[in-house]
């Protein structure tokens, strides 16, 4: 009998912390991976991960529609799966937020989650029962101090769940958004060293609730923002 194809995942900003532990927990439930990176040396780090092996790895500029393009052709169709980890984060005063800090927010946030996810719709289309998982955060819904860029940023990233998730019923695509609140790395252990890192929820974690929204379980799952947000 012929073998039936793996379901195929392109994860943007996949060579990150919470993106390799979606790539690994998706290889393991029989995706083909794929994934993006900003550098070539977070490309490079990602190919010498052992626990990685061979997962296609590109180096791309997400707001460039182009290389998008170019990196999906390589991934090819139909796509299964879309999970938009890519971003960043700083924060500080809002009456001290400069202009540039607020366009590398809306840059590394939104402008790289809406090209990915517009650049890949003829490739989801292509899937029978695609799914978008969108990364957003706990302070889209309550706010944070200090991080009011931020968190609006990640506001407008929940909401484009929301939008798609409805424009896209028809197409049988569906969009959700997690709401994660700070979650367990090595760079934000680094970063709040006298926090409580027990109740911060960890990557693997946050890796089932995607790999769960992705899979056919979560078929009535749609338009969601949902939350992720452990003990914290």
């Amino acid at each position: 009998m012929p073998r039936t194809p793996a379901l195929k995942a392109l994860i943007t900003g996949g060579t990150g912390a919470l993106g390799r532990s979606v790539a690994l927990t998706l290889r393991q439930a029989g995706y083909e991976v794929h994934v993006t990176s900003e550098t070539d040396a977070d490309t490079e780090r990602f190919r010498k991960d052992k626990a990685v092996g061979d997962l296609p790895a590109y180096t791309l500029d997400l707001t460039k529609a182009s290389q998008v393009r170019d990196a999906l052709k390589q991934v090819g169709a139909p796509l299964s799966g879309l999970v938009c980890c890519a971003g960043g984060y700083f924060g500080g005063r809002f009456d001290k937020v400069t202009d540039a800090e607020v366009d590398r927010l809306i840059t590394m946030n939104l402008h790289a989650t809406i090209v990915a996810v517009r650049e890949a719709y003829p490739y989801l289309k292509k899937a029978k029962g695609a799914s978008v998982v969108l990364i957003s955060a706990r302070g889209a819904l309550k706010g944070a101090p200090d991080a009011a860029v931020y968190s609006a940023t990640k506001a407008a990233v929940a909401n484009l769940a929301l939008s798609l998730g409805e424009e896209w019923v028809e197409d049988g695509i569906r969009v959700n958004a997690i709401l994660p609140s700070i979650m367990d790395t090595p760079a934000n252990r680094a970063a709040m060293p006298d926090a409580e890192f027990d109740r911060w929820p960890k990557t693997q974690d946050v890796a089932n609730v995607i790999a769960f929204l992705l899979s056919d379980k979560a078929n009535l799952v749609s338009g969601g923002a949902i939350p992720v947000y452990g003990k914290g």
